[in-house]
């Protein structure tokens, strides 16, 4: 699962009151390293994201969940990015409803490590960095939209209102922690660290 607008400038800006969801698919989902096929996607786009990997309770999660007790059903916060294909939009252009219809525009992830423990986290000084070909694009100290425990939280909630919910080995995506970057056509390898979390990347083929 993925959430997407849930800081609160990007929620004003579209008027509304509550993030998004969207699914993603594990098919989708790669692990550090992967060599992604550049054919695969229109305009390959990515999001350094914490990752949380849902635990043996997930399932007992409901909409009245406390916080402890979604902390206490993820396994571990991981490092990943989020694998974005606009498929030919553009962000300005496109609307709310446009995006969610296209799964908010989600191409995949790709899940990096070690990761830690949710009482090892400190989300405000998560610091993360995002090179493509060696060269360092962005960088930013504490820029997670909202805490990731916050993010399940919501999304149990979400799921439960609608007769679903969360199981152990999801993965959710708790929001991106920098702009996202479109991929230049040059582009070969992409890598994100994260303090506390580790690393991710991929490479691209030709």
């Amino acid at each position: 699962w993925k959430l997407a607008v849930n800081g609160k400038p990007q929620m004003q800006f579209f008027g509304v009151s509550e993030p998004v969801a969207a699914r993603v698919f594990r098919a989708e989902v790669h692990d550090s390293g992967a060599a992604l096929r550049r054919r695969d996607y229109h305009a390959l786009t990515v999001e350094p994201e914490i990752m949380a990997l849902m635990g043996d309770s997930a399932a007992s999660l409901g909409p009245d969940a406390t916080e402890a007790q979604v902390a206490d059903a993820i396994d571990r916060y991981l490092p990943a990015i989020e694998l974005i294909d606009m498929r030919g939009l553009s962000l300005k252009d496109a609307t709310l409803p446009q995006a969610v219809a296209l799964n908010v525009f989600n191409a995949g992830a790709v899940t990096g490590g070690p990761g830690v423990v949710p009482g090892a986290l400190d989300w405000r000084t998560v610091q993360v960095s995002l090179e493509i070909d060696g060269r360092l694009e962005a960088r930013a100290n504490g820029s997670a939209p909202q805490p990731p425990v916050e993010a399940v939280r919501w999304l149990a909630g979400h799921l439960a209102a609608r007769g679903m919910g969360l199981r152990p080995g999801d993965l959710v995506l708790c929001g991106t922690l920098l702009p996202m970057k479109i991929l230049p056509a040059e582009a070969r390898r992409v890598r994100v660290r994260m303090k506390w979390l580790g690393e991710v990347g991929f490479t691209l083929d030709g």
